[in-house]
């Protein structure tokens, strides 16, 4: 008889019991009313505008933003790094470190190549950020990227008229993101449940009306929404797959 270990299903959300943080912005969450909850969700309610729903957006008090308990720089700075990296993880719903690590090599390419060096990490915002599943989360036609990952595996997704299954098709400025009729209903249900908050990025076109994404222009020196700023340190994650 052949011994096969069985891994325990731990549920997403005991992850952020551990990092304190909401990272993937379920709405879900808020509902649970067991007492193992109640802590986070005190940080949470406090953290919001309207200490009702969590929006991450406190831009009228300075001090809400998270700011390391650690006086010494060097002190902890093992578990800051850990840390960072399972909220990378959480955000990006667990890319595999080879492809992250070939995106860090491909940005530190591009930066040095030009004649005005750019820090690598701005172009390794830019692949992570011009995903296709990252696109549909962005645009807020689904909840979640695994939402996004399902609609692009089943071939609901139109890239300039052609269906794409890769997650991690890169789109390009002019390109053109529409959904099958087939999953319009689908669509529909998660706009009507989506907060629309925060606000797509600027360079991306949507309409709502028609189920369609334009990209506009390149990511690249596009400025990160607050909601990565608060728990993404792009330079500690560029800095840990250059290894």
């Amino acid at each position: 008889m052949i011994a096969t270990k069985k891994y325990r299903h731990r549920p997403v959300y005991k992850k952020f019991l551990n990092l304190r943080d909401n990272v993937q912005n379920r709405q879900k969450l808020f509902k649970f009313k067991k007492k193992k909850w109640q802590n986070l969700l005190f940080r949470l309610n406090r953290t919001s505008k309207i200490r009702k729903k969590n929006c991450y957006y406190k831009f009228y008090d300075q001090n809400s933003y998270n700011i390391s308990k650690y006086n010494n720089f060097f002190s902890k700075n093992y578990k800051q790094d850990v840390l960072t990296r399972k909220r990378f993880n959480l955000f990006y719903s667990d890319l595999g470190e080879k492809y992250l690590k070939s995106c860090s090599q491909k940005s530190r390419t591009r930066s040095n190549q030009i004649k005005n060096k750019i820090n690598s990490k701005h172009y390794f915002y830019n692949f992570l950020e011009k995903r296709l599943d990252v696109i549909l989360l962005r645009s807020h036609f689904v909840l979640s990227i695994r939402n996004s990952r399902q609609l692009i595996s089943h071939g609901h997704i139109f890239v300039n008229n052609k269906v794409v299954t890769e997650n991690s098709f890169l789109l390009q400025p002019g390109d053109l993101v529409t959904f099958s009729s087939k999953s319009h209903k689908l669509v529909q249900h998660y706009l009507t449940v989506s907060e629309m908050w925060p606000l797509p990025p600027e360079y991306l076109q949507v309409s709502y009306r028609l189920f369609q994404i334009s990209v506009l222009e390149d990511s690249t020196f596009s400025n990160p929404a607050p909601k990565h700023s608060l728990w993404l340190n792009l330079s500690d994650i560029t800095r840990f797959y250059t290894k």
